[in-house]
């Protein structure tokens, strides 16, 4: 897997300088040549890469190496048989770009003070991101937990951070902490950047009375309050005071509370490198854009080292950020529509969709009697090992086959579901709708503007349900309809992600502007909506007459919601048909919009198409 690298001088000559040392030349004798800093990895995406032995030390321990075993995009697999890289691999990427990026600016900006061990940090950062990853990844805590642990709210980064320390404790990494000058400070920084601090807080500079019905806070000066939403409005803060009130908030009278522990707020850009919360921009999304791009077989344009060219550290608003040149602009646009591109065309696929559901409800089936030896021998079920690492160091993709090859009866409705998705014997999508209606502006009455629109799955589903006839409700029940809604954004739902980020000129290098500074917001050149929201309705059983029972019932919810219905294997992004007729009382004709339906997607050459839809 990896081979030894010559020592380098020191790790502050390392952070300072990448050139491989003569260890002749430069009078280092053979004992201290004992003890290499650094192993050469050869990985598939970034070609050869140098680690620091303390990395490796990292990834040689049982609990990194369980990434093994854990696809980087889980059910996604069984779709692009190409998929078939794990977390594992993912990590040590995202660990080589995060020391890209540091060393980059240290090189840069030698003013910033970055340290070796600020590197080595988030080099380890970066290494340890998803070590909190159940089986088939992003499934485990975004839809199994959900459904056997309601009111649990934590994600994957504060599994990886128990995970972390659960760690150190069992192989004593904090002594090999320790060798490098690494100290609980410096852990605490690590933990910082994957996880964060929790909820953002600022002070008020002023008081501040607003006028009756504004809708803004009325604030004290001096005030801690918790940010709800940033930028909720252009140049306004959505926040909450000690008393539970929210109100808008100006950004001018206010002044953000630095939290973090690890690094002051002179190094607050380090804490954009692994998992950027400002504008997402980060080395965790390279890694996966070039990575899963690779092994699914889609094209990436963003190039990294080309960002890397231009990224450069100046203040604003009290805190150092990570800034590019202005001519970038379009470049970030390109990368976060491969995000949107990606998940259109991969993470969030109808039949990868299906498949995680058919997965989840195989391992809800299997949580009660699937057990795994915990802390002190004691034995948990999946749900109940993400508070006991011990147990959850155990689980990955291999449940399904532990499942499958069970002799127990127990799991037997567990095991069918999985024999089903090995057969291809698949639940079967009825249709889908685009969240989405055209309404008129609030600000420009006269102008109609787009509005995703929020839908609750367990009331949608209940309200297809109960549009089946009688006869329907005698073989379908309403846990035999599955729904899924899709989101396909740049990364902050609704919003523009590159509005978060602050750009440099050519003529003004160390002034930092928005992009409302430099591209007037009606350009050709920018996207104008960042966020689609498509619906999905599935049937767990294939027969003919059940799917088109609850499909007319899907047809005429969407109907009453003024919503228009697709095909189920219609491709996402592909232009909408016209509502279902109506007679001449204006009763919406659903069995001849299910004829209309079906002659549509017979006769469109588009429908079975995965080509990527542009804004």
């Amino acid at each position: 897997m990896h081979s030894t690298a010559k020592r380098s001088r020191t790790s502050q000559e390392l952070a300072n300088d990448d050139t491989p040392m003569d260890f002749e030349s430069n009078g280092v004798s053979d004992e201290e040549d004992l003890l290499p800093e650094k192993k050469v990895f050869n990985d598939s995406v970034h070609g050869h890469i140098e680690l620091h032995l303390l990395l490796v030390k990292i990834i040689d321990t049982p609990e990194f190496q369980r990434l093994r075993f854990i696809k980087q995009l889980g059910m996604c697999y069984f779709v692009y048989p190409g998929a078939a890289h794990n977390r594992f691999e993912h990590s040590i990427g995202v660990s080589y770009l995060a020391g890209e990026l540091a060393r980059s600016l240290q090189r840069k900006q030698p003013k910033l003070k970055i340290t070796a061990e600020d590197i080595l940090c988030v080099e380890i950062a970066g290494l340890c991101h998803d070590l909190g990853h159940g089986p088939f990844s992003h499934l485990f805590d975004e839809a199994f937990i959900p459904r056997v642990r309601p009111e649990y709210n934590e994600k994957h980064e504060k599994l990886s951070v128990d995970m972390f320390e659960h760690m150190l404790k069992k192989n004593n990494l904090r002594k090999e902490f320790k060798k490098h000058n690494l100290h609980e400070k410096d852990i605490t920084f690590i933990k910082e950047q994957i996880v964060g601090v929790g909820e953002k807080m600022v002070r008020s500079v002023c008081t501040f009375i607003p006028a009756e019905e504004t809708g803004e806070l009325a604030i004290s000066k001096g005030e801690e309050l918790t940010v709800v939403k940033r930028d909720a409005q252009e140049g306004y803060h959505e926040l909450r005071n000690s008393e539970g009130e929210k109100g808008l908030v100006a950004t001018s009278l206010i002044e953000d509370i630095w939290l973090y522990k690890g690094r002051g707020r002179d190094k607050s850009f380090l804490y954009e490198i692994v998992a950027n919360k400002r504008n997402g921009i980060d080395v965790d999304k390279w890694d996966y854009f070039a990575r899963d791009s690779l092994y699914l077989g889609i094209s990436n344009p963003f190039d990294w080292r080309r960002f890397l060219k231009f990224a450069k550290v100046l203040k604003a608003h009290d805190e150092m950020q990570i800034c590019t040149r202005d001519k970038e602009i379009t470049n970030l646009y390109d990368m976060f529509h491969t995000r949107y591109t990606l998940h259109r065309r991969a993470y969030q696929h109808r039949v990868n969709k299906i498949l995680e559901a058919m997965i989840v409800e195989a391992l809800v089936e299997a949580n009660d009697y699937l057990l795994f030896p915990g802390k002190n021998g004691e034995m948990c079920k999946m749900s109940e090992a993400i508070n006991d690492m011990e147990a959850y160091s155990k689980m990955t993709d291999h449940v399904m086959w532990v499942i499958l090859s069970s002799t127990d009866e127990k799991l037997e409705k567990a095991k069918q579901i999985i024999h089903r998705i090995m057969k291809r014997d698949l639940y079967l999508c009825v249709g889908q709708t685009q969240l989405k209606k055209n309404v008129l502006s609030t600000q420009t009455p006269s102008k109609m503007i787009s509005q995703v629109l929020s839908i609750n799955k367990c009331d949608a589903r209940e309200e297809i349900y109960n549009r089946l006839t009688n006869e329907a409700k005698k073989v379908v029940e309403e846990s035999d309809i599955v729904i899924h809604i899709a989101n396909f954004n740049y990364g902050m739902g609704e919003r523009d992600p590159v509005r978060h980020v602050k750009f440099y000129s050519k003529n003004n290098p160390n002034e930092p502007v928005e992009i409302s500074s430099i591209i007037a917001r009606d350009s050709m050149s920018l996207p104008r909506e960042f966020s689609e929201r498509f619906m999905r309705v599935c049937t767990k059983q294939r027969d003919e007459q059940i799917s088109g029972w609850v499909r007319e019932a899907f047809e005429e919810w969407c109907i009453d919601k003024e919503l228009s219905p697709k095909p189920g294997e219609f491709s996402a992004g592909i232009s909408w048909t016209k509502k279902p007729q109506q007679d001449s009382q204006g009763r919406a004709n659903v069995s001849a919009a299910s004829r209309r339906l079906d002659e549509m997607y017979d006769s469109t050459p588009l429908s079975r198409s995965s080509q990527p839809h542009t804004q």
